[in-house]
C-alpha cells in the first residue's frame, strides 16, 4: 500500500488539536508563532523524513487556506527544498472543517475506492527515526504473508510504542536548553500507521489510543521510533513525567547518533553556541 506521512501545519479547523490556537485564526497566524512552527518543522520534521532510509512515501502537508502568504511562501519553500520534485510532497491549503474530512477527500483523489492506503501523522514539531518507514513496510509486508484481510470495516494498525521526548526551552541567560528521555506510549498519535481504504475511517479520524484495540493491532518494541518535542507551545497536551527517563549526553548517545542524526546538526537552533 502507498504510505502518506500526514502533517497538520497550522490548519484551522477541528483537527484533534487541545491548544487555543487551532480554534483561534488570530492565535493560530500570528507571525511570531508561525516563524517558530516553521522553524521547527524546518529543523525537526522535514529533516527526519530526508533522512529515511526508505523514500518510498509522500509527504501530506494539511494547511489552512487562510495561512498568510508569506508564511505559504516559506511553507512551499521548505518542502521543495528538503524534498526536492517528484511527486514527494503535497501541500493541501484547506478551509476551515474538519482535519479527517479533508485527508479523506485527498485519499479518494489519489487511489481508487478499494485500494488499500497506509497513512501515519508527523506533526510539524515532531521526527521520526531514519528507518521508521523501513520498519513500516517491514511489518505491512508480515502482514500480507499472515493472509490478514484488510478493507473498510477492517483496519490494519502498526504501532511502534517507544520513542524519545525532545524537552527545549530556555534558560536565566536565554541560551537554548535541551534534554531527551526516553518513554513509551502504546497508541501515540506518533508511531501509529493505519491501513484502510481512501474513503473509510483515516488517521485524522480516529481515537487513536482506543480504536487500534478493535482491529487486533501490531505492536512493534524494542527500538525507539520517533522523537516527541516539548516546547511549551505544542498544539497538544504534552509534558514530562516520572516515567520519562533521561537519556544523559544525548548527543554521544549511540541510539541517537545512528538513528536520530538530524538531531545533531550544527545548523539546528538547539546545537547553537
Amino acid at each position: 500500500a502507498p504510505l502518506s506521512i500526514i502533517t497538520r501545519f497550522s490548519y484551522l479547523g477541528r483537527s484533534g488539536w487541545k491548544s487555543d490556537a487551532s480554534r483561534d485564526a488570530a492565535l493560530l497566524f500570528d507571525p511570531e508563532r508561525l516563524r517558530l512552527r516553521l522553524e521547527l518543522f524546518r529543523s525537526i520534521a522535514l529533516p527526519s523524513l530526508v533522512a529515511q532510509t526508505d523514500r518510498d512515501f509522500t509527504h501530506v502537508i494539511l494547511t489552512s487556506g487562510r495561512l498568510p502568504r508569506w508564511a505559504m511562501s516559506e511553507l512551499q519553500e521548505a518542502c521543495a527544498t528538503a524534498h526536492g520534485g517528484d511527486g514527494r510532497f503535497v501541500i493541501l491549503a484547506r478551509r476551515p472543517g474538519m482535519s479527517s474530512l479533508m485527508l479523506r477527500r485527498h485519499l479518494q483523489s489519489i487511489a481508487a475506492p478499494d485500494a488499500l492506503v497506509a497513512q501515519a501523522v508527523l506533526d510539524d514539531d515532531d521526527g521520526l527515526a531514519v528507518d521508521f518507514v523501513a520498519e513500516v513496510r517491514k511489518a505491512l509486508a508480515a502482514l500480507d504473508a499472515a493472509g490478514r484481510e484488510t478493507g473498510p470495516e477492517r483496519l490494519a494498525f502498526v504501532s511502534f510504542p517507544e520513542g524519545y521526548g525532545f524537552e527545549i526551552g530556555l534558560d536565566a541567560a536565554g541560551r537554548t536548553t535541551t534534554g531527551v528521555y526516553a518513554h513509551r506510549y502504546p497508541f501515540i498519535n506518533l508511531g501509529l500507521t493505519l491501513v484502510g481504504v481512501p474513503g473509510g475511517a483515516n488517521i485524522l479520524g480516529i481515537e487513536h489510543r482506543k480504536t487500534p484495540l478493535l482491529h487486533d493491532p501490531v505492536v512493534v518494541t524494542g527500538k525507539r521510533m520517533f522523537l516527541r518535542s516539548v516546547h511549551g507551545t505544542n498544539d497538544s497536551r504534552v509534558a514530562r513525567t516520572d516515567r520519562w527517563r533521561e537519556v544523559m549526553d544525548w548527543r554521544e548517545d549511540p541510539d541517537i547518533r545512528a538513528r536520530f542524526p538530524w538531531m545533531l546538526n550544527e545548523a539546528a537552533f538547539w546545537n547553537q553556541g
